[in-house]
């Protein structure tokens, strides 16, 4: 799910404002000789002791924003009262001290506006909003995010690959990113081949995870027998959410991609065993999700998967919601309370409408549009249906009908329940039961229908886990020895 990032902001200078906030004056950076046209953002914070963030889902400080085209070096750009605002508008901010910064995305391509090289950000503004007449700031947008460098080792390398399908689809290049991570003793052997593990990570993580210690640990990189394992990049070249690697009519052939471009391009560049039975798929969250959908759309090109708190595996629970029943609203339950969508601790820290409307107010690329992207038809403009309507939560049933494809549940049952022997022992299933965005529920409905249509798979709800916490030691070593199991 998803994953916040912090911008990379620093040092601040203070102004001194009264009341109401009347108008955020923007000045481009004198350097921009070339127009650029994208969305100018303002995001907030009232701890003033820190940088400003991306916007905390569960309790957003004020986010302003506004279009911008033809904005040259020099010139400045208005946010007033009239600015789309959320949650509250300029003149309706409290008293007291906040930190504002600017963020300029530029970028068409990727979906995360303060993490994509390229786009423009100032540093803080520190402000101390004041009983009195309204007020103005000024803001200086003179830095761009830079490009982020991949470091290479020994025993870590990255892959950049040009995908003929997914360039193909988009009519423009697109590159399958992944970080190879070796064995240790790989260079000291020639003729040893090795199982290869392909992990898809979870909202906001990257091939350059990589190279982190953490993520070694989480996914056990130095456990059990030698593998090597291709850390998949599920974010990149992706506006509207993680692609996390499937087939879809928005996204394009990422699933196919990596089976007949990627694929052949590790086992020619690495000594990898090129028996299918020998690669194995890891996944988290999303990527949770997007291993299940390819073991199961590629059932003979893999040895077996692991997905833990994936996505909703099963859409007559998504989210808590049965898509498929007859009049249900998205955002409110039959009784017209809303409907929590994130947990901590039995404590529900928000909602299905309030997570979807900033989502909704932050533009393209949040996690339900990631969904509609995945899983639905694109529209006229090739942007994804949406599943339900953002104001009111009503449901289009037609979008639902169009993405039952992608329905894992009724995929088992329809397609598999004749062919076990296809996926039969190779399917791993693993949610916490304390689950913080309920994703237990989708994956206890698919083990029972599995369990009902005879189909053996490997399927258990942890207790005492969340979505994150399920990643123990003893849980690596499980999947770890899981996947020795599989290797003869």
């Amino acid at each position: 799910m998803n994953k916040l990032l912090t911008l990379v902001l620093s040092l601040c200078w203070i102004q001194h404002a009264a009341a109401q906030l009347a108008k955020i004056q923007v000045t481009l950076d004198s350097s921009v000789t070339q127009a650029l046209k994208g969305r100018l953002y303002i995001f907030s914070t009232t701890d003033t002791a820190k940088t400003v963030q991306d916007p905390d889902p569960f309790n957003p400080s004020p986010l302003f924003y506004i279009d911008v085209d033809n904005w040259l070096g020099g010139q400045v750009r208005v946010l007033d009262p009239s600015a789309p605002a959320y949650p509250v508008n300029m003149l309706e901010l409290k008293p007291g001290h906040y930190k504002f910064a600017a963020v300029f995305d530029i970028d068409t391509i990727e979906r995360n506006n303060t993490a994509t090289a390229g786009n423009w950000y100032s540093r803080d503004v520190k402000v101390e909003i004041r009983q009195g007449s309204p007020a103005e700031i000024q803001i200086k947008l003179n830095r761009r995010i830079p490009s982020r460098a991949f470091r290479e080792s020994e025993t870590i390398k990255q892959v950049n690959l040009r995908s003929e399908l997914v360039s193909a689809f988009h009519k423009r290049d697109a590159f399958i990113k992944a970080g190879i991570v070796l064995p240790k003793n790989y260079w000291q052997d020639s003729l040893k081949t090795y199982p290869v593990v392909f992990i898809i990570p979870g909202w906001g993580g990257t091939h350059y995870d990589a190279a982190n210690p953490n993520t070694a640990k989480r996914y056990g990189f130095e456990w059990g027998k030698e593998k090597i394992y291709v850390y998949l990049n599920p974010e990149t070249q992706t506006r509207f959410g993680l692609h996390a690697f499937i087939d879809s009519r928005v996204n394009g052939p990422w699933g196919k991609a990596l089976v007949h471009e990627l694929i052949p391009y590790i086992e020619k560049t690495y000594r990898v065993k090129r028996d299918p039975n020998y690669r194995f798929l890891v996944g988290q969250s999303s990527g949770g999700y997007g291993v299940l959908w390819l073991q199961m759309n590629y059932p003979a090109q893999f040895g077996g998967c692991w997905a833990v708190s994936p996505d909703p595996v099963d859409f007559s629970d998504f989210t808590s919601v049965d898509l498929y029943r007859k009049d249900v609203n998205i955002y409110y339950d039959q009784e017209g309370k809303e409907r929590p969508f994130f947990s901590m601790n039995g404590t529900y820290l928000s909602t299905i409408k309030k997570f979807a409307q900033l989502e909704d107010f932050l533009g393209d690329g949040g996690q339900m549009q990631s969904f509609e992207a995945a899983f639905g038809l694109p529209d006229k403009k090739g942007r994804p249906r949406q599943l339900f309507d953002r104001q009111s939560g009503k449901i289009s049933k037609e979008v639902v009908k169009s993405w039952e494809a992608y329905d894992l549940g009724k995929v088992l049952v329809k397609k598999f329940s004749k062919s076990k022997s296809l996926i039969e022992g190779k399917i791993h299933l693993y949610a916490g039961a304390d689950d913080n965005f309920f994703l237990n529920r989708p994956v206890e409905i698919f083990i029972k229908k599995a369990a009902t249509q005879q189909i053996k798979i490997s399927g258990e709800l942890i207790k005492g886990a969340n979505h994150w916490s399920i990643w123990n030691e003893g849980f690596t070593k499980r999947v770890q020895q899981e996947i020795d199991d599989c290797i003869r």
